[in-house]
């Protein structure tokens, strides 16, 4: 077996199906058939468009599709006669149908033979591990876990159920993961954080003896690292979901259901609360507080606490409105700094005019 899950051949749903599934309004034929879904200037003669954003209504008159996906916003621009199915939430609506369409098929359980397995590993029912991984000792697996290829998990780690690691991931010893964890390739969990001590001029590390503790329901995408806690654990909790190429570092907590987009860097012992966002390279540096339900905007960098529920974002990072304030501010510089040359200039002529 490969140790990673393959989709298998698409299947079709007729558009009264599709209206079905994510019960939603039908406008024209039930019978039309759907192959797959694509955007509106893509869109052949058996998909379905998602036509969910007003920002691509100028697709729409040539747009090839056999049927559109439309929200009530959307519904209006799209014109008489072209067949649609309407939600109230497209983006719940696209996980019901891909999902009918593009179902995805486990590989069979089985070790591969070229698998190396450690003394004291215990496996769960139903388990699948690729070619050349290497599981180490006393490790646990449980049921249903699909380890793909050329993954290592180090020594006295434990796999939840219903995990998947994909090709080429690592997970350090002592990792703990909970159920139906998804780790992409690439992925390195575990690992020694960034820290030393410097003395008798050079930099000396600093042992890091905790885990990296991973809670069920978690997906960390592809070259993103967590750190192993230095003394105390790194938790990432329940329904986090990490983007590609994010970085945990040592002592980090991430409160469940948070969200880290890509290029997020978060330092040592920070620690994110409950549901909050963070947008594309924003970074965090160590020993904050982030509250529940924060937002952090795209590249800001948080140098100080963020209350539960604000939304921040700049550089450093300061509330979302103040910073659009100071944007917009500086946009006008450029006039002022010529106002103050003429009001200089007037001043000038003044002085000379009075015999200054």
């Amino acid at each position: 077996m490969s140790g990673s899950p393959s989709e298998s051949v698409p299947s079709t749903l007729s558009l009264g199906e599709v209206a079905e599934l994510v019960s939603g309004g039908l406008e024209g034929d039930p019978e039309i058939r759907i192959v797959g879904v694509s955007a509106l200037d893509e869109a052949g003669p058996e998909d379905l468009a998602l036509f969910t954003s007003r920002r691509y209504t100028h697709h729409v008159a040539g747009s090839g599709a056999a049927a559109f996906l439309v929200t009530d916003e959307t519904m209006a621009r799209l014109g008489a006669g072209r067949p649609r199915v309407v939600v109230r939430d497209a983006s719940r609506a696209l996980i019901a149908i891909l999902g009918r369409l593009h179902p995805v098929n486990r590989e069979p359980a089985g070790i591969h033979p070229t698998a190396i397995l450690g003394e004291g590993v215990r496996l769960g029912d139903d388990v699948g591990i690729g070619a050349y991984s290497v599981v180490g000792d006393h490790v646990d697996i449980g049921s249903g876990c699909r380890i793909g290829p050329h993954v290592v998990i180090g020594r006295d780690s434990v796999v939840g159920s219903e995990c998947t690691l994909h090709p080429q991931s690592v997970l350090y010893p002592r990792t703990v993961l909970g159920d139906r964890v998804i780790i992409h390739s690439g992925v390195r969990v575990g690992g020694d954080g960034f820290g030393y001590a410097t003395y008798d001029g050079s930099h000396h590390r600093i042992p890091h003896v905790g885990r990296a503790v991973i809670d069920s329901d978690v997906e960390i995408g592809p070259n993103s690292t967590v750190d192993r806690g230095s003394v105390g654990d790194t938790h990432v909790g329940t329904g986090v979901k990490i983007d590609n190429l994010v970085m945990v570092a040592h002592n980090v907590q991430v409160g469940e259901h948070s969200m880290l987009a890509a290029l997020v860097g978060i330092a040592g012992s920070t620690r994110v609360g409950k549901g909050v966002w963070m947008g594309g390279q924003a970074g965090a540096i160590n020993h904050l507080d982030i509250g529940d339900g924060a937002r952090v905007a795209v590249a800001t960098k948080v140098l100080r606490d963020v209350p539960a529920g604000e939304t921040v974002s700049g550089h450093p990072a300061r509330p979302h409105r103040e910073d659009l304030s100071r944007q917009a501010n500086l946009g006008r510089l450029p006039k002022l700094v010529e106002r103050v040359k003429v009001l200089e200039a007037e001043i000038e002529a003044l002085k000379r005019g009075l015999g200054g």
